[in-house]
């Protein structure tokens, strides 16, 4: 080789390796990365984005670890993304052989222990992951306290049960996020505790009291917030109360789809992926599934007083069903001068803001009514982006909408499944022909100079 050659050469590979060390320090100091993974499993959920956006007060986590933990490097990396979303956010690991006096503070008893420090709150969390993480940090930065009164007396889905008939899986999220739960009975209370945050009512079966229809009103014209998912195969005396407080008439029948039959097997399992622009739905793209569903209309003048907004449509191929007995027999069909066709409101958010009468403050009442409450069940509530829309009605409800997101997706099995031909390709390629093309390559060189 030439003197010439070898400075050619001397210098191609010291410009390579300087454009190699550039980009590195480049992306170093740009902090430079994106997330490839199909479930986006290294970047945070936007719900944690939002309420890390929204952290009004430093909060500090201190992890107890031992180095070398298996688990710490994955928490470290994880704490890492949070703190570049939040100057209001920082981290500390704290080894308890090392510390065993800051441990005893904080009565650590194992290492995976990892205490939200926010002002004179804090919260303990063990073996942490996005969704512990981010709901301590709502508790933690939040001194407000809300507390939400499960209306019960009148057949609704019980407080307190378990199996998949029941809502521990709502209310796990909801005390995942600092509200206190209570059960409440309407006949026994002069009015609505002062401490509600909002008032639920899922799936009555039996008409109210006059006197807990008039505490209702009461509530709403004081400001109150309401949730309601009404049976879809029982009417009471509430849809007339909403019909007349909230403008918003309840129609007779149960909505079919046969979209839904394609894709969950049920015609009474109406999907909906219209969402019309609200809060509560910004940015949802998760298809909402509700097992047996009836549909609303609003009153024609009510739109000018009031903000009543459909919070979630059917398919423009469903219809409001209204022979039930045909329907019981197997034999609906679409009926022209009977039967609605879709688009259907499954579910509508009301919000009024007015003045009060005494002192002239300005108060503003909200409610949520679904068309249906099986779909907050353990059963369903699972499915697809149904908690998510649970959970964002009830956050709206306590002007929570820092909070309103979509949860990340769960992480999925990915299963490769390759046919004969692929499974022989990724056996003999880089097992046989590359290191046979290797050695016929060094074969070819070394008659080449052989020749030379």
């Amino acid at each position: 080789m030439t003197w010439k050659k070898f400075g050619q050469l001397s210098g191609t590979i010291i410009v390579g390796l300087a454009v190699l060390v550039g980009l590195n320090v480049l992306a170093n100091k740009a902090d430079l990365q994106y997330d490839t993974t199909k479930n986006k499993r290294y970047s945070l959920s936007k719900q944690t984005v939002k309420v890390l956006k929204h952290l009004e007060r430093p909060v500090k986590v201190l992890c107890f670890y031992r180095p070398g933990e298996a688990e710490r490097k994955n928490l470290e990396d994880l704490l890492k993304l949070y703190a570049k979303e939040s100057a209001n956010f920082s981290f500390e690991f704290v080894d308890p052989d090392r510390s065993p006096f800051r441990a005893k503070e904080f009565k650590v008893r194992q290492t995976g222990e990892v205490i939200l420090l926010s002002e004179n709150r804090q919260e303990k969390i063990l073996f942490p992951d996005e969704e512990k993480l981010t709901n301590g940090l709502i508790r933690v930065s939040n001194p407000e306290k809300a507390k939400f009164y499960f209306v019960q007396g009148h057949g609704e889905v019980p407080f307190s049960g378990f199996g998949e008939k029941s809502i521990t899986q709502l209310k796990d999220v909801l005390k995942n996020q600092g509200v206190e739960l209570e059960k409440l009975l309407l006949a026994r209370e002069k009015k609505v505790p002062e401490d509600a945050s909002a008032l639920v009512i899922i799936g009555p079966q039996k008409d109210f009291l006059k006197h807990e229809l008039a505490l209702l009103t009461d509530y709403l014209n004081t400001g109150g917030r309401l949730f309601l998912a009404l049976n879809a195969e029982t009417e009471t005396n509430l849809d007339l109360w909403i019909k007349d407080n909230l403008h918003l008439k309840r129609l007779s029948g149960l909505i079919l789809d046969p979209m839904s039959k394609l894709i969950v097997g049920d015609y009474l399992s109406p999907l909906v992926q219209d969402y019309p622009y609200h809060k509560i739905t910004e940015d949802f793209n998760l298809m909402t599934i509700f097992p047996t569903c009836t549909a609303f209309e609003e009153e024609a003048e009510a739109q000018a007083k009031y903000q009543i907004i459909p919070l979630g449509r059917s398919t423009g191929s469903a219809w409001l069903e209204t022979d039930l007995v045909s329907l019981k027999k197997g034999q609906a069909r679409f009926d022209p001068g009977k039967d609605i066709q879709g688009p259907l409101w499954l579910a509508v958010v009301y919000e009024n803001e007015f003045q009060e009468k005494d002192s002239n403050a300005t108060l503003k009442s909200r409610v949520v009514v679904f068309g249906d409450n099986d779909f907050l069940t353990n059963q369903f509530i699972g499915l697809s982006g149904n908690m998510d829309l649970a959970r964002n009605s009830l956050n709206w409800l306590r002007e929570k909408e820092d909070t309103l997101a979509i949860s990340k997706p769960k992480l999925a099995n990915s299963l490769l499944f390759l046919n004969v031909w692929q499974q022989r390709l990724i056996t003999w390629v880089p097992l046989v022909v590359l290191p046979l093309l290797c050695v016929l390559m060094a074969v070819y060189v070394g008659m080449k100079r052989r020749k030379c």
